[in-house]
């Protein structure tokens, strides 16, 4: 089992960050590429729909997955 380092809410699993906020759960992935080789951070959010008795949660716009790319390096204007 990965170690786990308590940050807050958030824990530092050995491949993302895990988050666990009011009305969601947040994974953010750091360190990945696209097919062109571009640096992205991937982030999830998990809103808390589907429990029974509480209020339900939800993203607006209705994105789940968000991709942030490096399109330039600094100073290459």
């Amino acid at each position: 089992m990965a170690k786990r380092k308590r940050i807050g809410k958030c824990y530092s699993r050995e491949d993302y960050i895990h988050c666990e906020v009011e009305g969601a759960v947040i994974n953010i992935r750091e360190g990945l590429h696209d097919v062109t080789g571009r640096k992205v951070t991937s982030v999830e959010i998990i809103p808390d729909d589907h429990y029974a008795g509480e209020r339900i949660w939800k993203t607006i716009p209705k994105v789940r997955n968000i991709r942030l790319v490096q399109l330039k390096k600094r100073g290459s204007f």
